[in-house]
């Protein structure tokens, strides 16, 4: 465990230790780099002596990336303001042992990686990974399995220059909106174009008033069709991010299921933010780090 100062700033990453979640880590490692934050890796498992070892290496792949140049000098990662816990806890039912974790630690955003196919099952399948997001009340950065997402694994480049974000009249569009801002002014700081998607469905398209920025760009549009297929289709255009709202009720993405959001999620090839508050806060507290 690597010692960590504290931080108003949390990521949570579980992980089952596959390939899959690997490619989750390195996006939520990225995060907590570019917000200076704490990052809290966890494992849950039924191994008699858990062996942190097998945990993601913070600080090898640090160095892989070149924001680190010694493994062994902790006072590279004081100077990044990164703070790293990492967790082995035994137990037979993770999602319980997350949000209990999440209860006494809570954090502002987890970052993980979802199964899309039926019939293999995983921990972080996603019959776990959306109940613990609707269970923490905190946005969640889903990666879909085998997907490379928008982090470079040997450099650690952020090709972030795409995101798609979904908008109708409820939920409120500026919540998708503010989100999606909040990453962009995180991790990206070239030139990025916001594509956003109203689907006619007979409702009044929603009225926004999008953030300007040098570099920035909105594309706004109205399709007709099937709301899913629509946006999923607008997605395939090169996009890197999706970034939708949730309209939940007693908890985060409680309207997950059955809802846009999640048939979307199932089938997206990038991606997916979800959230309910519509703001990350783990904003940048200055320049991100290249």
């Amino acid at each position: 465990m690597h010692a960590a100062p504290p931080h108003h700033r949390s990521i949570f990453h579980p992980t089952d230790l596959t390939a899959d979640s690997r490619t989750a880590f390195l996006h939520a490692l990225r995060l907590a780099v570019a917000a200076k934050a704490r990052l809290s890796i966890m494992h849950v498992g039924d191994e008699e002596e858990p062996d942190q070892g097998t945990l993601p290496q913070v600080r090898e792949t640090l160095k892989r990336w070149g924001i680190i140049f010694r493994t062994s000098d902790d006072a590279e990662l004081k100077a990044l303001g990164l703070g790293v816990v990492k967790r082995m806890a035994q137990g037979d039912d993770p999602l319980e042992t997350c949000v209990a974790h999440l209860e006494h630690h809570p954090a502002e955003m987890i970052v993980l990686y979802t199964h899309q196919r039926e019939g293999r099952m995983s921990w972080l399948a996603p019959r776990m990974a959306e109940p613990l997001a609707r269970r923490a009340h905190v946005p969640t950065l889903f990666i879909p399995q085998g997907r490379k997402g928008f982090v470079d694994p040997d450099t650690g480049e952020v090709l972030l220059k795409r995101i798609l974000v979904p908008i109708a009249a409820v939920p409120e569009p500026q919540r998708a909106i503010g989100a999606a801002v909040h990453i962009a002014e995180l991790l990206a700081p070239g030139d990025v174009t916001f594509t956003l998607v109203h689907v006619a469905d007979g409702s009044p398209k929603p009225v926004i008033d999008p953030p300007q920025r040098m570099g920035w760009h909105w594309d706004q549009r109205t399709i007709n069709g099937d709301v899913t297929g629509s946006i999923l289709e607008a997605a395939e255009k090169g996009t890197d991010l999706i970034v939708m709202a949730t309209a939940g009720h007693d908890g985060f993405l409680d309207a997950l299921r059955g809802s846009t959001t999640e048939r979307v999620l199932r089938l997206a090839t990038c991606p997916l933010l979800a959230t309910s508050t519509g703001t990350v806060t783990i904003s940048p507290p200055g320049p991100s780090i290249g």
